[in-house]
């Protein structure tokens, strides 16, 4: 389906993904483990920060079924940066 299928390519297009899918032939099995682990990474990241900044306006999902964001960079200052 995909030139070059054995490379890893994030920016791989289409690729709809379905690794976190709610069931069917591709449900992953360690989805609670990695949402924790996501979860722990902000968590101790948002400990070390003053704050998060915008960099550039978000870029919404256009979609008919999701009303989302589908890029929003920001920037992490951590706490006593100067401003």
């Amino acid at each position: 389906m995909f030139k070059d299928p054995d490379v890893f390519d994030i920016g791989r297009e289409p690729n709809p993904h379905v690794g976190f899918g709610g069931g069917g032939p591709h449900f992953c099995l360690g989805r609670h483990l990695a949402k924790l682990e996501i979860e722990c990474l902000f968590r101790s990241l948002i400990q070390q920060c003053e704050r998060v900044e915008l960099v550039a306006e978000p870029r919404r999902l256009r979609s008919n079924f999701i009303n989302g964001i589908k890029e929003m960079t920001v920037r992490f200052v951590p706490a006593g940066a100067s401003a």
